[in-house]
């Protein structure tokens, strides 16, 4: 999902936003261009067999996310990415409209206590959470306040064995409070032990790198992760995890 890309698909009876790339650098509501609203940015590599979409772990990520998980502008929005089948019974899983709350979080995670009986063969893909929703952050030409991304770890090459199996991206904006901010990344901190992290980071940084000066930006938050934005190598696996591991430059959160 490349934000210079500019489109809206839909799934589970919303569109979804991407930035268009002939935004306006701002309105009149919001003096700051699109991209250019910063923030305190947290990646998560999560240990080889430690998956968080699993509600017995997820059920302790979750607390942890939720004070920061909501906006003034409007309620947060949950989309989850799985995949179900082989040939042609390949399909998306459906979930419907989400939310930040617990019938949401018993939904789409693996496991949990009203889990589809099929939720053992889906394939995770990953599940987002902005908050406000892309719709209000387009309509109000403004980054989200909240916004997550858990997704599997690109895959590795056959002759080394994975170093981590997931990945989470969380950003918060930098214009929170202070003391929100130093909270949040105590649970960050604390996200990082429960997926038994190998190396986790952090980094001040605004939601997207301009291009020229019409509004274009490129390696959006939203992006990591997905692509060749994140890691230095398309197989980041090779090498012994570290700051180098990265290609824009961040600062160690936890290392195991």
């Amino acid at each position: 999902m490349k934000a210079e890309h500019g489109q809206n698909r839909s799934f589970d009876g919303e569109a979804e936003f991407v930035p268009k790339s002939n935004h306006p650098l701002s309105n009149t509501e919001n003096p700051i261009s699109y991209h250019a609203k910063e923030y305190e940015v947290y990646v998560v590599l999560g240990a080889p067999g430690v998956l968080p979409w699993a509600w017995s772990v997820w059920r302790e990520i979750a607390p942890l996310l939720s004070p920061f998980v909501g906006s003034p502008r409007g309620k947060p929005f949950v989309r989850s990415s799985q995949t179900m089948g082989l040939g042609k019974q390949h399909r998306s899983v459906a979930f419907g409209r989400m939310g930040w709350d617990q019938k949401s979080h018993t939904s789409w995670t693996h496991g949990s206590p009203t889990s589809s009986p099929d939720a053992e063969t889906w394939n995770f893909v990953g599940t987002e959470v902005w908050a406000p929703s892309w719709n209000v952050c387009e309509k109000n030409l403004e980054a989200p306040d909240f916004y997550m991304h858990l997704l599997c770890a690109p895959p590795c090459k056959q002759d080394h064995s994975p170093q981590f199996s997931s990945i989470l991206v969380v950003a918060f904006a930098a214009s929170s409070a202070d003391a929100r901010r130093v909270e949040l990344r105590a649970a960050m901190t604390t996200i990082a032990k429960l997926l038994d992290s190998p190396f986790s980071v952090w980094k001040h940084r605004a939601w997207g790198i301009p291009v020229g000066l019409s509004g274009d930006f490129r390696d959006a938050v939203q992006d990591f992760g997905v692509g060749s934005g994140l890691f230095k190598n398309a197989d980041p696996h090779e090498r012994r995890l570290g700051l180098d591991t990265f290609t824009e430059t961040w600062a160690t959160l936890y290392q195991n």
